[in-house]
């Protein structure tokens, strides 16, 4: 485990939510921080919370994970800045949610660019500057998402399949040539502002499966991927699925379309159709959190949580039926 003080970490989609959240972890190590996001007032605002622990030298810039110019940019102003760049964070995505064909092919192709081809920039950004340093560390956001299929928001997860994949193929390619480690991270459900940034064709408001993770605690796990690397990280109870999915997945992945289908598509406050933040940012959600912590009371939240966690058993059941069944072939 290394010590990250005045270590240079740059974090691609750092004004709100995890990536707000990370960058204050990384600030009260002493880290130096080179902070970017669409939102300029929101990028620079982090930037002064970070200043404002005393521990930390932050700055922030404006750039797009989409185009590659701005992330050769971003990697420049580091190294202007501060001579290296030791940590590289991926975080800038979204979800899209709601059937399939009923959301405009143009959006699911920009869903696709922001989140699989923004870190692929971020990455391709970056890596030059940690190979000629002879090390570094690469942070990758992806999801439960990226580790099974999540119904109803089929690009967001061939967006973070995508980006899975990437990591892995990644990682081991540089792992056999420098000392540059390549992080994958996925989280559950996260209490960020994604109510607002997410793009909703379900026609019902946005509400997530419990349980809700802190924002703050996937920023430690990220602040434990840059001192300690590793291959991957889960965060949340919502990655104990892709085991049973792994094994059985027709019947686990039949319990989970029933499932969202009641509750994305016929639960919930009726809500206009939005595009988020895909296309152009939006003033509203500067926070760590979101507030989309569900009452546990609630019979939509209960229901959700029975739901989600009787997909366990049912998935292992249905493998052990299926392994019985060929044994007494």
């Amino acid at each position: 485990m290394r010590n990250l003080r005045d270590q240079t970490v740059v974090i691609a989609g750092a004004s709100s939510g995890m990536g707000l959240a990370s960058a204050l972890a990384f600030a009260r190590l002493g880290c130096n921080l080179v902070l970017a996001a669409r939102r300029e007032e929101a990028v620079k605002q982090a930037a002064l919370r970070c200043n404002e622990t005393g521990a930390a030298e932050a700055v922030g810039l404006v750039a797009d994970v989409t185009d590659p110019r701005q992330m050769g940019a971003l990697a420049s102003a580091a190294m202007e800045r501060f001579g290296r760049i030791d940590v590289w964070v991926n975080m800038a995505g979204l979800s899209m949610w709601g059937a399939f064909e009923e959301i405009p092919v143009e959006a699911q192709a920009r869903l696709v660019q922001v989140n699989l081809i923004g870190v692929m920039n971020g990455c391709h950004a970056a890596l030059p500057h940690m190979l000629r340093q002879g090390r570094g560390v690469l942070i990758n956001m992806s999801s439960i998402g990226g580790r099974m299929p999540m119904p109803f928001a089929a690009a967001y997860t061939a967006s973070k399949y995508g980006v899975t994949g990437f990591t892995e193929a990644l990682r081991d390619e540089v792992s056999a040539r420098s000392g540059v480690k390549v992080c994958g991270v996925y989280p559950g459900f996260v209490d960020t502002p994604t109510n607002l940034h997410s793009a909703n064709y379900t026609g019902r408001t946005l509400r997530p499966i419990p349980p809700v993770l802190d924002p703050e605690k996937v920023a430690e796990g990220i602040v434990s991927l840059a001192q300690y690397p590793r291959r991957s990280l889960h965060l949340g109870l919502h990655n104990a699925l892709a085991v049973p999915y792994a094994v059985a997945p027709e019947a686990t992945g039949r319990t989970a379309g029933k499932m969202m289908e009641g509750f994305l598509l016929h639960s919930g406050q009726p809500a206009p159709a939005t595009e988020g933040t895909l296309f152009d940012p939006v003033a509203e959600g500067t926070t760590t959190r979101g507030g989309w912590r569900p009452d546990p009371g609630t019979a939509t939240s209960l229901t959700a949580s029975l739901a989600l966690l009787a997909a366990v058993p049912i998935g292992l059941l249905a493998l052990s039926v299926g392994l019985g069944m060929r044994g007494r072939r």
